[in-house]
């Protein structure tokens, strides 16, 4: 008998907490609720409770997509008065529509008492949240430079939903936004070192040819970015070699791995990617500018120079190259003059070493002067400093705009 009363009890409590959770009219409020009673209730309570919250969530967005098109065909017919509508409320409720659809549905597959699963809400909501998903991408673009890990959640939500069983058998085919969107997932889950999820997000933007090339990208820096040791570069560069031997077409990773054969010292492997490059394509700006900087470690700045300036020539704005240019000039200047100091140093001598400070300092101002946003002073400020110093003197006034410019 007491257990009979207690099991009475029970189903009473449900019920209750269902009609606390219907007549609410703030949908996180309700889900308050719905949260500190879970414990006492079933499968099919919790699934007819979280469908409520999905009814509250719809109808909120419903309610502020009216007043969207109102305003959209207002604008258009050029009058009427504009009315206002809860933007960030919005995006809320199309996130948490979602996520409780799926809790819904959760429980909703769950066999009855008899043992069979009769689905009460799964169509319908299926239905109805496939096509809100839009407002996720909105709400991830809202926040964009606001909060940027708001940001992402939306984002990574568009994409994470595309896989919820609740929409299994919604037909995906038409969905043209998805590989955009997990490749901008891919990017915020990388920037937060969430490596696993940047990696599901890069494979899913792989599909869509237009992002399959930056999503390349992506996983190749999420494998370096977890590089510790020797040993670790040293398989990533094989793992690179077997990436690039099934695509020698690919110049993202064709960049990376001439880089990263560089970094570990494979120099006969890395000559022999460069030559065979560059005997394919004589133009290819990445296998001329890797090569540069590979003369420039060696000192070699004769070679360096010229593999940059037919880089440069590919792309006559890279700063970053042009500084290198520079940089290359100021080297040998100093080179021959560290060399010249150990006997002594002709007039013609002088004015040779001179001459090849003033060629860096043109490519180091034009780097300078392409450099808006400041993002490549290590390319260009201490260096140009340096030169103006030696061919201008201490208080020449382009000596002294050199060096605020490196503060």
């Amino acid at each position: 008998m007491m257990a009979l009363a207690f099991i009475c009890v029970s189903s009473i409590s449900a019920q209750d907490v269902l009609k606390e959770v219907s007549k609410q009219k703030d949908y996180n409020e309700a889900a308050k609720i719905l949260n500190e009673n879970l414990g006492s209730m079933s499968s099919e309570e919790k699934a007819k409770c979280y469908n409520a919250l999905v009814d509250m969530c719809y109808n909120k967005i419903k309610k502020d997509e009216e007043i969207l098109t109102a305003n959209q065909l207002a604008e258009q017919m050029k009058n009427g008065k504009l009315q206002e509508y809860d933007t960030v409320g919005l995006y809320d409720a199309a996130l948490k529509a979602i996520e409780y659809g799926l809790l819904c549905n959760e429980y909703d597959i769950q066999p009855n008492d008899k043992g069979k699963v009769k689905p009460m809400f799964q169509k319908k909501n299926a239905e109805r949240l496939y096509n809100i998903r839009y407002h996720l991408i909105n709400g991830g673009v809202y926040y964009q430079g606001k909060d940027d890990n708001l940001s992402n959640k939306f984002l990574a939500a568009y994409v994470d939903s595309s896989e919820y069983p609740l929409f299994a058998e919604i037909d995906k085919s038409g969905d043209s936004n998805l590989g955009q969107i997990a490749y901008f997932a891919a990017v915020g889950a990388y920037q937060s070192q969430d490596y696993p999820a940047a990696e599901r997000y890069a494979d899913i933007a792989s599909k869509d040819a237009d992002y399959a090339a930056n999503a390349a990208q992506i996983k190749l820096a999420i494998m370096q970015s977890q590089l510790k040791t020797h040993s670790d570069s040293l398989n990533y560069v094989e793992k690179l070699k077997e990436i690039y031997a099934q695509d020698e077409s690919n110049d993202v990773i064709f960049s990376t791995l001439s880089s990263m054969l560089l970094s570990v010292g494979e120099m006969d492997d890395f000559n022999a990617l460069i030559d065979a490059k560059l005997a394919a394509d004589p133009n290819n700006f990445a296998a001329l500018a890797t090569r540069g900087q590979s003369n420039f470690d060696a000192h070699a700045w004769d070679a360096a120079i010229a593999d940059f300036q037919k880089a440069v020539e590919l792309q006559p704005e890279n700063i970053a190259v042009i500084g290198l240019i520079g940089n290359s000039y100021m080297y040998k200047a100093k080179e021959m003059a560290e060399s010249a100091n150990s006997g002594r140093i002709s007039p013609d001598q002088e004015n040779e070493i001179l001459g090849i400070y003033s060629q860096a300092i043109t490519y180091l101002e034009k780097a300078r002067d392409l450099d808006i946003m400041k993002e490549f002073k290590p390319y260009w400020a201490y260096p140009l400093y340096n030169c103006c110093y030696i061919v201008y003197g201490e208080d020449d006034p382009r000596t002294q705009d050199a060096e605020s410019a490196t503060k």
